[in-house]
Formats: C-alpha cells, structure tokens, sequence
C-alpha cells in the first residue's frame, strides 16, 4: 500500500512538473494580457495618451447606453439562432450521409467545402450575393417573380441581422454534421435492431437511440459553437459593418467601433469585458450538463 501511495505522488508531481511549462506559456501569452486589459478598463485610456485610473465609471457609462443593450441583445439572438438553426441542420445532414448510398463520400466533401473556405472570402462573396443593384439573390428572386423591388439584405434594419444568420449558418453547417456524424458512427447497430424488433418506429429510435447517444458531442459542439458564435467578428464587420444604426452590430463589432472610430480604448475594453461573466457561466452550465451525460 505505502508503495502505491508512493507511485500515485511520483505520476501527480511527474504529471504537474510536465504541465508547468505549457502553463507558463499559457501565462505569458494570455494571462498578462488579460489581466492588463482588465485593468485598462477600469482607466480612460485613448490612444497615445497615458491611462489615468477611474474605477468603475466605464462599466457605469456602458450600462447605462441603450447601444450597448441592443448590441447585446442582437449578440444573444445570433448566437442561440445560428447555433440552434446548425445543429438542426447539422444532425440532419449527419443522420443522411450516415446511410449508405452512391457518391456518399463525394457528398461529404462537397459539404466540407463551406467550412474549409477563408471566412473573408465566404463573408465577402455573400456580401456580392446580398448586393441590392448586382447581387445575384435579389435578381433571381425577381426573375421568379418572388419580388418586385430588391429587397436591402445589408441595409435592411429589421433583416441585416438575420443575414448575417444565413452567413454564419452556411459557413458553420459542416462542423456540425462532421462531429454528429463521428458521434453517430459510434452507435451500436444492433440498437436499432432490437428496438425495430421491439416495435419501435423511427422517430422512437432517433429520440430514444440516436440523441442522448450522441449527446455528449451534442454539448461539446453547441458549447464551442456558442463561443465561436458569440465572439465572432468577421463575418458581421464584413458583411454588413454592424448597420445600420447596429441593427446587426454584435459585441464583438461594437468592441471595434468604440475602440478605434470613438478613440475610446478603455470603455471599450469595458465593453469587452462586461461579457466575461457571462462566457463563463455558458462553460460553467455546458461542462456541467456534458459530466452530467458523461
């Protein structure tokens, strides 16, 4: 026994000593910062001139902006809408190439496709689509005899947001399936035999077999994708620039805007910042639900 409890204390200090000097790294990189962009946030920094301390009064200024809250809120509903929208779509697409059929495998690289392009030329070449003289969605949609006048995809207040949605949900399509689709070839077949000898149709089988199998990758993917989501950037600031009046601005695009076109880095900072709380609780909540599977 003294011998076991000798080896269980020579792999924790051998396991610790390999993982201090990732950790330091880790430091270095993120971790300073980090700490110094809290910091800076609770200071009236501007560039080239030196930060005076103010305590709360950035965090007490953003709070009190209706901007902030509509850009908020829109970073709420671009997030829960493409992620939601993507792993529907995502387990479906999943669930069909798990079948076997002619050209699957030419079906799932055609489907990687979105996901494999560089998110300034898929935020770009859907900017030209949403174009209202030269896009070509606005023209076909006429042709067809769907509309009479273009309709302003990036300049619309009430439909930039949702085009961005469109945006994100092409491009983030694959990631879903492909991890669905590994979590589904892990199923035991046999399953689904017996519950189709037991009577079980197919909706059964998916809400009894399929999903809390999969669950787990479920949680993990939505998790990530949340995050991505929620900090994303490119794709809003290049398709629609956060407008009009930040009808499609998110956290991340307004981040930007108050930094560099306000000149105000410290409230920015601020605004960064006052998302962390919530980041956390999402990882919180999601790593607790995927022990919980687990």
């Amino acid at each position: 026994m003294r011998a076991e409890a000798l080896g269980r204390k020579y792999d924790r200090a051998l396991a610790y000593t390999l993982i201090l000097p990732v950790a330091f790294v880790i430091f270095i990189v993120i971790g300073i910062p980090f700490v110094q962009a809290l910091y800076l946030s609770l200071t009236n920094k501007t560039v080239g001139v030196e930060p005076a301390f103010i305590g709360l009064k950035n965090y007490v200024t953003i709070l009190s902006d209706p901007d902030y809250w509509k850009v908020l809120r829109n970073t709420f509903v671009y997030m829960i809408a493409c992620v939601a929208v993507k792993l529907v779509l995502g387990m479906i697409l999943a669930v069909v190439l798990n079948e076997k059929f002619p050209l699957r495998g030419l079906f799932r690289g055609i489907f990687l496709i979105p996901w494999g392009l560089s998110g300034m030329v898929t935020a770009m070449t859907w900017r030209w689509i949403y174009d209202d003289t030269y896009g070509i969605l606005n023209s076909l949609f006429m042709r067809w005899g769907l509309i009479d006048t273009p309709i302003p995809w990036i300049s619309g207040i009430h439909i930039a947001l949702v085009s961005c949605i469109l945006v994100d949900v092409w491009r983030g399509i694959p990631f879903f399936m492909f991890s669905l689709l590994g979590g589904l070839q892990t199923i035991d077949r046999q399953m689904y035999e017996a519950a189709t000898i037991d009577g079980a149709g197919w909706t059964r089988q998916f809400f009894g077999i399929t999903v809390p199998s999969v669950m787990p990758v479920i949680a993990i993917t939505a998790l990530l994708s949340c995050i991505w989501t929620f900090n994303d950037f490119e794709n809003i600031f290049l398709v629609t620039g956060g407008g009009p009046v930040h009808a499609s601005a998110v956290i991340s695009v307004y981040t930007y805007e108050v930094a560099f076109l306000q000149n105000a880095m410290g409230k920015s900072l601020a605004v960064a910042g006052s998302v962390i709380p919530i980041l956390v609780v999402m990882i919180i909540v999601a790593t607790r639900r995927l022990n919980t599977d687990a």
